[in-house]
């Protein structure tokens, strides 16, 4: 069955580019002058993936993507923002709303296709049933369900983004190691995601934030990276 893909954009030249070229690479494309007509989709319509301008009359990109993120059956869509914001600050806010990779305008069409084969190919990944390991994770009052991507704190369930979750998992996975910036990313976004100086930073102070009383079991080994305290 062919990935069907959502692109959200006011430029309609872009909108028949990436359209043309990702429909030659065998997907389902959908594309969207406004967010809110793709809103009024989602409706009857998930798609595999959206692509997502920022900056377009009306809703933006960041407040379709907040809303999306708010409901339980698009929680776990990857969105790749498109935009010609290229101020660090833009990506990183980008990525904590709960994106999955961040492109620049102009953009080459090459990187693009490779940027969505990358995002779809972890989300397959992701989606797969793994039955030899157990799809719960606990360390004291620390509860996570890598089924539904869900935490719980003694009990009380807490919410995560999608890359809060994967940071916490990887750490809750391996005691004891140290994974670096670098390690983190290719854990959880994959090797060729465009890549943000203090991101990672950024997600473990919310994730600590998040944690509450158990924030220390994330460890910060100086001028190395994080990982998982005992």
């Amino acid at each position: 069955m062919k990935k069907k893909i959502f692109i959200i954009d006011d430029e309609r030249d872009i909108l028949d580019i990436i359209k043309i070229n990702l429909t030659s690479e065998g997907y389902d494309v959908r594309i969207f002058t406004s967010a809110e007509t793709a809103l009024n989709q989602l409706n009857s319509d998930i798609p595999d993936l959206i692509i997502l301008d920022i900056m377009m009359p009306g809703m933006d990109g960041y407040e379709f993507c907040k809303k999306i993120r708010a409901l339980d059956q698009f929680k776990h869509v990857p969105i790749i923002f498109l935009s010609a914001k290229t101020e660090e600050f833009d990506k990183v806010l980008g990525l904590e709303l709960g994106g999955d990779d961040y492109i620049s305008k102009p953009f080459s069409v090459k990187e693009l296709k490779s940027r969505v084969k990358a995002v779809l190919r972890r989300t397959s990944a992701a989606a797969s049933p793994d039955t030899a390991t157990s799809n719960i994770i606990k360390y004291k009052g620390v509860e996570i369900n890598t089924d539904n991507y869900t935490l719980k704190i003694d009990g009380t369930p807490v919410e995560l983004t999608k890359t809060e979750f994967g940071i916490l998992e990887i750490f809750l996975k391996h005691p004891g190691k140290i994974f670096t910036r670098d390690n983190i990313i290719d854990s959880i976004r994959g090797h060729d995601v465009y890549v943000v100086d203090r991101t990672i930073d950024v997600h473990i102070m919310n994730l600590r934030k998040k944690l509450g009383p158990y924030k220390n079991i994330i460890r910060t080994l100086s001028g190395v990276g994080y990982g998982f305290n005992e």
